[in-house]
């Protein structure tokens, strides 16, 4: 399940583009600074789209494969296919999401209405205790931690936006990542393309991210009694893999000499 159906304002026409042998939308998320002028840690926590089984090792991020791997796509896009990474020595989590956007719910939609804030609002309002579980899982398991579904850019989005303002990263730093997918989008279409994804009929383009639509859930979120913490809580988060999250991913706050 892709969320390249929904109406977008950045599209991408297809065309000949060269394969990228190793994930297109892969990046460490490090360097990201909390709201107290903390920076999030180097090699603790990554995102991408879907590995390929051919794919050669990446030279832009310090360790791989990573040790764990949260793999986001539904059991259909899998296929029963084995991981890519299973055999790299990784321990695989399939934590599907999406079945908010099922095609029923999709087709009793208007599609005046199905633009990206609506799909994504859609997607946290089902996935609400799966997202909880994967922060207690990015805040235990070994790391680095990479979390992937088929492009990296809704789903992975927005569990990635999660984790890193659960750890107190900056809105404008977490949105500044989401955003950065959208240039990557030739590399992603040509991957999705040579692994025969099942892109959608009524669209010849692969859609981009909108920060807007990614505002929307983080205002919900922080809307929420408690704000995202609370949010997280209610739905399963033990509170302290919340403090174990923020000591992982971040540093500690620098001393002042005297």
């Amino acid at each position: 399940m892709k969320l390249d159906h929904v109406t977008s304002t950045h599209p991408l026409t297809p065309a000949v583009h060269v394969v990228p042998d190793t994930p297109a939308n892969l990046r460490d998320v490090r360097g990201l600074r909390t709201d107290d002028g903390r920076i999030v840690r180097r090699g603790v926590l990554y995102r991408s789209d879907a590995p390929q089984p051919h794919d050669t090792a990446p030279s832009d991020v310090p360790v791989w494969p990573p040790a764990t791997v949260i793999d986001l796509r539904s059991a259909m896009e899998i296929r029963d296919a084995p991981h890519p990474l299973d055999t790299d020595g990784a321990t695989v989590h399939h934590i599907g999401l999406g079945a908010g956007l099922a095609p029923e719910v999709i087709a009793a939609t208007p599609p005046e209405q199905r633009d990206l804030t609506w799909a994504y609002r859609q997607l946290i309002g089902d996935a609400a205790a799966e997202i909880a579980g994967i922060v207690r899982l990015v805040a235990n398991a070994p790391g680095p931690v990479l979390v992937h579904c088929a492009a990296g850019k809704d789903r992975t989005g927005l569990v990635i936006a999660v984790l890193l303002r659960t750890a107190g990263v900056q809105r404008t730093e977490v949105r500044a990542d989401y955003l950065r997918t959208n240039d990557n989008l030739d590399g992603l279409w040509a991957r999705l393309q040579a692994a025969g994804a099942r892109l959608p009929a009524d669209e010849d383009a692969l859609f981009g991210v909108e920060e807007v639509a990614l505002d929307a859930v983080l205002d919900d979120l922080e809307r929420h009694p408690g704000g995202l913490t609370g949010w997280l809580v209610r739905h399963g988060t033990d509170p302290d893999d919340l403090q174990r999250l923020a000591e992982r991913l971040v540093s500690r706050p620098a001393t002042v000499a005297r």
